[in-house]
């Protein structure tokens, strides 16, 4: 029994050794599948370095693939989205023959297999799908001999196919699995992984075999830049000594000889030669001339039909080889060689000597060997050398004529040193005067605008280089210069201004300048303030001496000064600004009442823009709709009874009231004063006479009016058109406005008297000549100014000077008011001392008076 199972047991070892031997071979064949499979990715890695271009690439992948399976038939194709074509990039095939890289439009292979494989994105095994059931679907297309067995896979860069690889067997003996399929897709990857690699190195190496091509390009046009540069360099060198032959040779002989030399460092000249015309263009001689082969000839001949006549007769240089000699011969252009002009040269170039359009003569080179060949740049060469030669020739010529004409003018000269020392030095001082008066004002002596500003611009370059120098501008505009211009004369205005000036000049240092812009205007540069106090220090000394009186012969009269300062703050000021804002802060300083000073702040900038505005609006105001009348009685102190009214004009603008000095200033210096004034009057007149009015009317009324005899009389005959009687009226004028013994503006308010018009004289003691007014002027009412009436309660001197005025107008007969009366307090202090009329808020609350001439003015 033991010896039965004994067999049975070996048999089964046997079976199990079997099957184990079995299982090893398996294991070892899929070892070595992997070896080899690990070998070929190795080798594709390796491909991607060591390939040099694609032509070395695909047919080593199609070796590896050969050796994974059978790939006697093995083709890769790529698809280009751009173009929209499939090109052919590797192809190997036992019966269809397709050029390598050639394209095919992708339309035209997607329906072929391998367009099925680049369109689903899947690999294809034939044997796995129904080829035949997919061609009667339309799926796909028999677009070539038909194979046995056929195995492609897309070939995908990230989630895009780019292409397909694709291996076909037409064998029966030939075919692929399931496996095979598994490892191409898997392989495939790493071939697309290669093939951007060195898709990747070929882009980069073709890039930088471009911009080495650039760098190329670029210092090839450098060389030939630095060879051009020096070229013109060497010309410029030569054309430099060529001018300079003329002052430094000797004689012309070593004149032509250093030119020849020149001529040389630009070309060939072996064979050189300077041929000129005589006086009577009738000859040729050649003054220098240097010839290997006929030096003999070289001699002074009459005028043929040479080369050399060839190119004064055209006038234009000329390059003669043997091709353009024979057609030059042919045509008779020149002579054979029956008639001798020297040996027959190989090259020849000519170009005329020209002086003022003109041709003196010929400048050549010419060789007798093929050893130097000439080139049209050396023509063109020569051509631009011969200008300048002719003109140091013609210079040389001059010379000779110069030197000869030298002996004659230097006794002439001898002659005339004395007479033009002295003509020399009256020219001087004429420069000198012409300098001065360019930079200096005719009148004061003083510098001028341009003065000014050159040495302004002088104290900015300090400012700029020492930040700490300080400085400031002054402008000074003389108060009432136009008044006593045109009352006293052209003659006594000059004396005012030079007695301003003067006055001006002893309020500054000897290091700061005063100058005169023109008319009644000063600047003033002072230079290194230290702070700007300084500056406010002399603007006052400048307005406490333009207060005192100027006299002319026995009269004294009254000016002032309004100043504007402008101080340099900044490193990047310019002249501009500080005189803008200079002249800006004095038009300030005018406004507020003259006869002060203001320094300028952007506050300034802000109200002159601000004016402007006002000014454009002004200008564009309709008087009738525009315009309202204000109406304030003039009223008793005992009785509060009205004793008179003043009417006053006011703009509105939209809602707003504008304040009356802020637009009467801007219609004044625009000039529409006269125009608002008369429209006034006119609109005063209508109310009198269609209301009837018994109390009197008081208008305020520019002094614009007085300077004209002709806008005296048109006031009047307002009054008399609108048939009021000039009783009716008392016309106002401004005491700050009047000129101390302006002829013109008394004969004015005489005329408007004897018209029976009545006269007040307002804004009383607002200056220092008051009084003059009362006593010259024709005025039968004075209206005290608010500041004075704001004073008189708290003022022990206010009071006084009231009442002495008081009495001064009662022994005159001359009617006071006091304007602006708000308090109880003031108009009891008025009262007690004499003043017995007056307005303001204690009389009454002024009122509008209606915009038509039927409604009641009271």
């Amino acid at each position: 029994m033991a010896n039965e199972q004994q067999p049975t047991t070996q048999t089964s070892e046997i079976a199990r050794l079997r099957k184990a031997v079995v299982r090893l071979k398996s294991l070892a064949l899929k070892y070595r599948q992997s070896e080899v499979v690990q070998k070929a990715l190795f080798r594709i890695s390796e491909l991607a370095s060591s390939a040099r271009d694609m032509s070395e690439f695909y047919p080593a992948v199609h070796a590896i693939i050969d050796e994974l399976m059978v790939a006697k038939n093995f083709f890769v194709c790529l698809y280009d989205a751009h173009s929209e074509t499939v090109k052919f990039v590797y192809f190997v095939d036992e019966y269809d023959a397709i050029p390598d890289n050639e394209q095919f439009p992708a339309e035209v292979l997607r329906q072929g297999l391998t367009g099925y494989v680049m369109r689903t994105g899947e690999p294809f095994l034939l044997v796995e799908q129904n080829y035949g059931a997919l061609v009667a679907a339309g799926e796909i297309v028999d677009l070539g001999a038909k194979p046995e067995d056929w195995l492609g896979v897309p070939l995908r860069s990230g989630d895009q196919v780019i292409g397909a690889m694709v291996v076909q067997s037409y064998s029966p003996d030939v075919g692929y699995s399931v496996s095979d399929k598994e490892l191409f897709m898997f392989v495939s990857q790493h071939i697309v992984n290669a093939l951007e690699r060195i898709q990747q190195r070929e882009l980069m190496r073709k890039e930088i075999d471009r911009q080495t091509a650039d760098l190329r390009d670029i210092n090839r046009n450098l060389e030939e830049q630095i060879v051009e540069r020096q070229r013109a360099e060497k010309l410029s060198a030569v054309l430099y000594a060529i001018s300079e032959l003329t002052n430094t040779s000797e004689n012309m002989a070593i004149f032509f000889q250093r030119l020849h030399e020149q001529i040389g460092l630009l070309m060939n000249n072996d064979n050189f030669f300077v041929a000129l015309l005589d006086d009577e263009r009738q000859h040729i001689h050649f003054p220098y001339h240097v010839d290997q082969r006929d030096c003999q000839l070289m001699e002074r001949r009459p005028l043929g039909k040479g080369l050399t006549e060839y190119v004064i007769a055209t006038r234009k240089p000329v390059f003669i080889d043997q091709t353009a000699y024979n057609t030059l011969l042919a045509e008779g252009a020149i002579d054979g060689p029956r008639k001798s002009y020297g040996t027959r040269s190989i090259q020849w170039l000519g170009s005329p000597l020209v002086v003022d359009d003109e041709v003196i003569g010929v400048l050549s080179v010419q060789t007798y060997t093929t050893t130097v060949n000439y080139k049209p740049d050396d023509l063109e060469l020569l051509n631009f050398v011969s200008h300048h030669v002719a003109v140091a020739l013609e210079r040389r010529r001059n010379a000779d004529e110069i030197r000869r004409v030298n002996a004659f003018l230097e006794k002439k000269v001898a002659e005339r040193t004395e007479e033009l020392v002295n003509e020399i030095e009256h020219r001087k001082k004429i420069e000198e005067k012409l300098f001065y008066d360019a930079h200096h004002d005719t009148l004061t002596g003083l510098p001028n605008r341009s003065m000014f500003t050159d040495r302004l611009q002088q104290a900015l370059g300090q400012k700029r280089r020492f930040p700490s120098h300080n400085f400031a501008v002054l402008f000074v505009d003389l108060d009432r210069f136009k008044n006593i211009n045109d009352t006293l004369g052209h003659s006594a205005g000059d004396e005012f201004l030079l007695e301003a000036s003067r006055r001006i000049g002893t309020c500054v240092r000897e290091n700061d300048t005063v100058a005169r812009l023109g008319g009644d205007e000063f600047v003033i540069l002072l230079n290194l303030i230290s702070h700007i106090e300084d500056a406010k220090d002399v603007a006052s000394r400048i307005i406490e001496l333009m207060r005192k009186p100027f006299v002319f012969g026995e009269t004294e009269h009254y000016s002032g000064a309004s100043v504007g300062i402008a101080e340099c703050k900044s490193r990047n000021d310019t002249a501009e600004r500080l005189l803008r804002d200079a002249d800006a802060a004095m038009y300030q300083a005018k406004n507020m009442g003259r006869g002060r000073f203001v320094v300028f702040d952007e506050s300034i900038h802000q109200d002159l823009v601000a004016s402007l505005h006002r000014e454009t609006e002004l200008r564009h105001a309709q008087f009738d709709q525009d315009f309202v009348l204000l109406q304030h009685p003039i009223a008793s102190f005992t009785t509060t009874q009205p004793y008179a009214f003043e009417i006053a004009v006011r703009w509105q603008r939209g809602e707003q009231l504008v304040d009356a000095q802020s637009f009467l200033n801007v219609a004044e210096k625009t000039g529409m004063i006269l125009q608002l004034d008369h429209w006034l009057l006119m609109r005063i007149c209508e109310l009198i006479r269609e209301q009837s009015r018994v109390l009197p009317v008081c208008v305020t009324l520019s002094t614009r009016h007085l300077y004209k005899l002709a806008d005296v009389k048109a006031l009047l005959d307002i009054v008399t058109q609108a048939g009021i009687a000039p009783q009716q009226l008392i016309f106002g004028f401004s005491e700050t406005e009047l000129s101390d013994h302006s002829k013109r503006q008394l004969s004015s308010l005489r005329m408007l008297a004897d018209a029976g018009v009545g006269l007040a004289l307002t804004e009383f003691g607002r200056s220092a000549g008051a009084l003059q007014y009362l006593l010259n002027y024709p005025f039968n009412h004075v209206k005290l100014d608010p500041r004075i009436v704001n004073e008189t309660p708290h003022s022990e001197r206010a009071r006084v000077m009231v009442k002495n005025v008081v009495n001064l107008c009662d022994e005159l007969a001359i009617t006071i008011a006091a304007a602006g009366i708000d308090t109880a307090e003031q108009r009891d202090a008025l009262g007690s001392v004499g003043v017995q009329l007056g307005c303001g808020k204690q009389f009454g609350e002024p009122a509008w008076l209606p915009s038509s001439a039927q409604q009641e003015v009271i």
